[in-house]
């Protein structure tokens, strides 16, 4: 399994081949306030991704102190051949929500 994300409270690591993709897209993964990295998990698991999530409970609370995205190793040239046509999908369905909003 390759991790291709993972989420920490403070932090976020992408591995290099992620962060390269999305640098072709303009986004530079070293901003936090460029992506919004809880908000793509669907689009990793539409590309064939598995999320894991680490947590603690305290009586009825709980507390996430990570998440990890995952690609089986013989999934990984599919994974990163899917996942844009993925995020550029969900981009579109933005753009035409914006659209009705307006209109």
């Amino acid at each position: 399994m390759q991790t291709v994300m993972k989420i920490g409270a403070d932090s976020v690591q992408y591995a290099d081949r992620l962060s390269e993709l999305f640098g072709t897209f303009g986004v530079d993964v070293n901003d936090d306030d460029a992506l919004d990295p809880v908000g793509i998990l669907p689009a990793f698991v539409l590309s064939g991704a598995s999320i894991s999530t680490e947590a603690h409970t305290h009586g009825d609370h709980m507390h996430v102190t990570s998440i990890t995205v995952q690609v089986p190793d013989e999934l990984e040239e599919a994974f990163y051949a899917t996942l844009p046509q993925v995020l550029v999908a969900e981009d579109e369905d933005d753009e035409d929500d914006d659209e009705d909003d307006a209109g």
